[in-house]
């Protein structure tokens, strides 16, 4: 019997499958509302959107990062690539607090990672 060669196998870096099995994130924008007389009276999450994530470690180098562009990291988190708009807020698991996205990386071109900051007290009160 004669020897087969066999190619070169693909990359484990190549090979890999990613999941995203940790829930559901609601990306989308603060509305602002007002009343007749045009005063704020409240803000309210205008949903854009919905993907699956995965939660990530925050490595020692994210947070150095953040720390010298003056921001905190609360939640690093993965998403299948896919177009995101600018600016938009973040809601986990139809939990009430809103993120807001200071970093976005997309350098192994399969994931968009999501560096997220937990929005300013004002937000809170958000619907």
């Amino acid at each position: 019997m004669a020897k087969q060669k066999f190619s070169n196998p693909i990359p484990y870096s190549q090979n890999r499958h990613y999941t995203y099995n940790d829930g559901f994130i609601k990306y989308g924008l603060i509305e602002i509302l007002k009343n007749a007389k045009k005063e704020k009276i409240g803000e309210n999450f205008k949903e854009l959107g919905i993907r699956t994530f995965a939660n990530v470690n925050i490595r020692d180098t994210d947070n150095q990062i953040a720390d010298s562009l003056g921001y905190t990291i609360d939640k690093k988190i993965r998403i299948p690539i896919s177009e995101l708009p600018e600016n938009i807020k973040i809601k986990i698991n139809n939990d009430n607090t809103i993120y807001e996205v200071k970093k976005r990386d997309s350098s192994d071109g399969k994931n968009i990672y999501l560096y997220l900051q937990v929005a300013t007290a004002k937000k809170e009160g958000l619907r």
